[in-house]
């Protein structure tokens, strides 16, 4: 095992950089955030145009640390982690890094959290890695099937038209935000500058399935075949307003997961953690903390 030894969080307040930790999960040195303590929460974010860890929880992590040990990762490919090669499904080679992860860290088991590209993986971990799965959470979740969405999606096009044209703009980050949204009123400069100068990171531009290089997309399962297999208690949370991956596919995991319940916000697009903080984090929190 190859780990940073973290800081006591009674001592530093959270913030990315006191929470920033690597750890080598078989071949693939995985970036991650680390706060709080308790039952282990693995937090998987989404792909598009400069995704991370610490971009889609960032702002959850100081209320969910109050309950939970969060593991807060970066998909290899994406932010500090690796960025290797992926030969197979996509979302298989992901499980098998989070579960070479937890045993890295000797983590026996944990409440995994994934969103969009990251519940795919995290839905993927909970068929080929049950052992290490306690209870899921899905949100705007990839790897299912939409009952009646047209696709590609509105949003899909929007993401794979990114690095198209002229290339990466500002301009272009701004619209994929606000299309990803149903409030634009929160997206502010900070946050189109910081996804922006992510998208154009050298690194992440040719090594990330969802950069500018072809080559870099490895195949994506069609996960929606094995779900009824999922045997975890399972949390699916959506936004009506998700232009990306459309509500229905909530109801299709709502009838293939054995043990499921669904949460479906109005007003909401696909970043609900983000765009509904307080309230996210309570709902998770009464799941997967029920008194």
């Amino acid at each position: 095992m190859s780990a940073t030894v973290p800081t006591p969080a009674a001592t530093v307040p959270i913030t990315a950089e006191s929470t920033s930790r690597f750890v080598d999960a078989g071949e693939v040195r995985v970036h991650y955030h680390e706060a709080g303590s308790g039952p282990v929460l693995l937090c998987i974010h989404g792909g598009a145009p400069g995704a991370y860890g610490w971009g889609n929880f960032g702002a959850n992590v100081p209320g969910l640390a109050e309950h939970f040990r969060v593991l807060v990762v970066d998909l290899p490919g994406y932010g500090r982690s690796d960025k290797p090669q992926i030969s197979g499904g996509r979302y298989a080679f992901y499980a098998k890094v989070f579960a070479d992860m937890l045993a890295a860290l000797e983590i026996n088991s944990a409440h995994i959290l994934g969103m969009a590209t990251g519940g795919a993986a995290a839905m993927m971990l909970a068929i080929e890695h049950p052992q290490v799965v306690d209870n899921l959470v899905l949100v705007s979740s990839a790897g299912g099937l939409p009952l009646f969405t047209p696709m590609p999606s509105e949003g899909q096009k929007v993401i794979q038209s990114y690095y198209g044209g002229e290339g990466p703009s500002r301009a272009k980050m701004r619209s994929y935000l606000e299309m990803m949204m149903y409030d634009a009123s929160s997206i502010t400069e900070e946050l189109v500058e910081e996804r922006y100068r992510a998208s154009i990171e050298p690194e992440f531009m040719t090594g990330a399935p969802d950069g500018r290089g072809a080559q870099n997309r490895p195949a994506t399962e069609q996960v929606w075949r094995d779900v009824d297999r999922i045997r975890a208690r399972t949390l699916v949370v959506w936004g009506r307003d998700n232009r990306v991956q459309g509500y229905d596919n909530a109801l299709f995991l709502l009838n293939r997961i054995p043990d499921v319940q669904v949460h479906l916000y109005g007003r909401t697009g696909l970043w609900v953690p983000f765009e509904r903080v307080e309230e996210f984090n309570a709902l998770l929190v009464g799941f997967l903390c029920p008194s």
